[in-house]
């Protein structure tokens, strides 16, 4: 269902998007970040393990979809549980998902389409992450496995409260586009 409202509203091809080598799994756990003496910072990414070739915009969506995680933490007995609606941290996620956008882009310029994908690439990943999580507890019942999957799951009920169009105006906004 949530990928479905915006299929329906013609997001931009994935055939159209530009290709590179993409980590395809940038998140906390695989971003270290440390300030040298000099005051310069050290990035190391690890874990390869899902480094493919694909559309170059997927390394952003996929950060995003982790950075935009509303930071509570997991509760595995809620995790069926419908997520309490909350417009103020749905906005926040639109505010934070522009600040991040921004940044990427002023290194890594993005084209309109792939700012345009964004939302869809987000909530993409987030039912990955969901349906990865309870596939893994099925298999191997440890609450570990389910660790991403209620935030996942806030997450997309957040963005399901975001008028598509603004979010993506404010995206293109941020990334200079008008």
């Amino acid at each position: 269902r949530t990928l479905g409202l915006d299929r329906a509203r013609a997001p931009p091809r994935y055939a159209s998007l530009p290709r590179q080598l993409v980590h395809g799994d940038a998140n906390d756990e695989n971003i270290f970040c440390r300030r040298e003496a000099s005051g310069a910072w050290a990035v190391a990414l690890i874990d390869f393990g899902d480094f493919v070739r694909s559309a170059r915009v997927f390394d952003l969506a996929i950060f995003l979809a982790y950075a935009l995680f509303d930071g509570r933490g997991q509760n595995m007995a809620t995790l069926l549980a419908d997520a309490v609606p909350d417009p103020a941290a749905a906005l926040e996620v639109q505010r934070r998902a522009c600040v991040v956008a921004k940044g990427y882009h002023a290194v890594c310029p993005l084209t309109r389409a792939e700012v345009d994908a964004l939302p869809t690439l987000i909530k993409a990943r987030n039912c990955q992450t969901i349906l990865n999580a309870a596939h893994g507890f099925k298999l191997d019942p440890d609450p570990y496995r389910l660790v991403s999957a209620e935030p996942a799951k806030r997450l997309l009920r957040q963005m399901e409260m975001l008028d598509r169009k603004k979010f993506r105006a404010e995206l293109r906004r941020a990334c200079g586009y008008s």
